[in-house]
C-alpha cells in the first residue's frame, strides 16, 4: 500500500492580498488563447463550463483528496486576469480560502523550473486585477498551490533570486493509493450510495493518481465508467465535468472524444447552449457557439457605451480582453449614439473576418 499523501507546507509568496468575496464573483470570462487547438485541448467552452461547475461543487469543502486538508474553500474566482503579455494561458483555478487569502491552483504533470515563470506572471496578474480594480489594499495574502500527478515524486518549492522569492505548496498525488480509492468509491456506488464531496474530488482526479500515459487513459475511462453508475444525477454531472477539467492537459484525442461524449450527453454539456449559444446554433452557422457569444458581448458592450463607459471599464466589467472590446467600441462608435447592437455586430463581424 502506498504511504498517506504529505505535503510540505511552506510559506505563500507575501502579496497585499485581502478579498471581498461579493465582488469577486462575476461570469467568467471566454477564452482567447491563439496557441490553442481543437486537437490539443477540449474545446474551452466546454473547459470553461466543465471548470465552472467542478469549482462550484468544491465551495466550503477542503482540498483533503489533494492531501490538503488544511485549506478550506470558500468562494470561486473568475480566472480571466488581466494580461502582462497578449499570449497568456489562463490559469487553472483561482479561490477564496477560509483564511481569506487568495489562492492559485495549478496542475503539473512535470515538474520544471521554468514553471515559476508561470506562477510569478499568474501571482503579477492576480494584484494587477486588483490595482485595475483600485482594491489593491484589500489584497493581503497570495497562496500558490500545485498539484503534481503521480509522475512527480518531488519537486522544488523555491524560486528564490533574493530580491524576488516564489514559493509554491506542492502536492504529490502519487502518494495516494490508487487502487484502494477506487475499490472504496466502485463499492458505494455499487450500493447506489451517493458521496460526499471529498469522494467526488476522489473520483474526478483518479486518473491523475497513476503513472504513465496509458494506464492514465485506462483509469480515465475507469472513473467515466464509475461516474456514469452513479445514481445522483447531479453527483454524475459534476464529476464528469471534474475528469473532463482535470484530465485536460494529459487526455489522448480519442479518450478525450468518448470522455466529451458521455459528458455532452448530460445536463451540463446542454448548458453550453442553454448558455449564449442559441443564436447561433438557430441560424444554422457552422461556428454558431463563438457567434452567439461574440454576439452577447456586443450587446453588453453597446448597452455600456450608451451609459458612456470606456473600453478600458467595458473590458473589466465583462471580463474580455480590452483589444476585443477596444475593437467593437471603435465599430460602434459609427452607430452612435444609438448603438444598434445588430448593426455593430454585422460590422464588427464583417470587418473580423476580412482581417480588417
Amino acid at each position: 500500500m502506498k504511504k498517506r499523501i504529505r505535503m510540505k507546507k511552506t510559506t505563500r509568496t507575501e502579496t497585499q492580498t485581502h478579498t471581498n468575496r461579493q465582488a469577486h464573483r462575476k461570469p467568467q470570462k471566454r477564452a482567447a488563447s491563439a496557441n490553442r487547438s481543437d486537437g490539443d485541448e477540449i474545446a474551452y467552452q466546454n473547459k470553461d463550463v466543465a471548470s465552472k461547475v467542478t469549482g462550484e461543487a468544491l465551495l466550503g469543502s477542503s482540498l483533503a483528496p489533494f492531501g490538503l486538508p488544511h485549506i478550506k474553500i470558500v468562494d470561486v474566482l473568475p480566472t480571466s486576469l488581466p494580461a502582462i503579455e497578449s499570449n497568456e494561458l489562463r490559469l487553472d483555478n483561482l479561490f477564496l480560502l477560509e483564511d481569506e487569502a487568495v489562492a492559485i491552483i495549478d496542475y503539473e504533470s512535470a515538474y520544471s523550473r521554468e514553471n515559476f515563470v508561470k506562477y510569478l506572471n499568474y501571482a503579477a496578474r492576480v494584484v494587477k486585477r486588483y490595482a485595475v480594480q483600485k482594491k489593491l489594499p484589500q489584497l493581503k495574502k497570495l497562496r500558490i498551490i500545485v498539484i503534481y500527478t503521480a509522475d512527480v515524486e518531488k519537486a522544488s518549492t523555491e524560486f528564490d533570486l533574493e530580491g524576488v522569492l516564489v514559493r509554491v505548496e506542492p502536492a504529490f498525488l502519487v502518494n495516494l493509493d490508487t487502487e484502494e480509492i477506487r475499490k472504496k468509491l466502485e463499492e458505494k456506488i455499487s450500493r447506489k450510495e451517493p458521496l460526499d464531496v471529498e469522494e467526488q474530488m476522489q473520483l474526478m482526479v483518479l486518473p491523475l493518481t497513476v503513472k504513465g500515459k496509458e494506464r492514465k487513459q485506462e483509469m480515465i475511462l475507469t472513473a467515466v465508467e464509475l461516474a456514469k453508475a452513479m445514481g445522483d444525477r447531479q453527483q454524475r454531472n459534476q464529476v464528469l465535468a471534474g475528469i473532463l477539467t482535470f484530465t485536460d492537459k494529459i487526455i489522448d484525442e480519442t479518450y478525450r472524444d468518448r470522455v466529451k461524449e458521455e459528458w455532452e450527453m448530460t445536463q451540463i454539456g446542454k448548458m453550453i447552449f442553454d448558455d449564449g449559444f442559441r443564436a447561433g446554433e438557430a441560424k444554422g452557422e457552422e461556428q454558431g457557439e463563438k457567434r452567439g457569444k461574440d454576439q452577447k458581448v456586443v450587446e453588453l458592450s453597446c448597452r455600456k457605451l450608451r451609459k458612456g463607459k470606456t473600453p478600458e471599464v467595458i473590458a473589466e466589467e465583462l471580463e474580455e480582453e480590452l483589444e476585443m472590446i477596444r475593437s467593437i467600441c471603435q465599430t460602434a462608435s459609427r452607430f452612435a449614439p444609438d448603438y444598434n447592437c445588430d448593426q455593430v455586430y454585422g460590422a464588427w463581424s464583417s470587418s473580423a473576418e476580412s482581417g480588417i
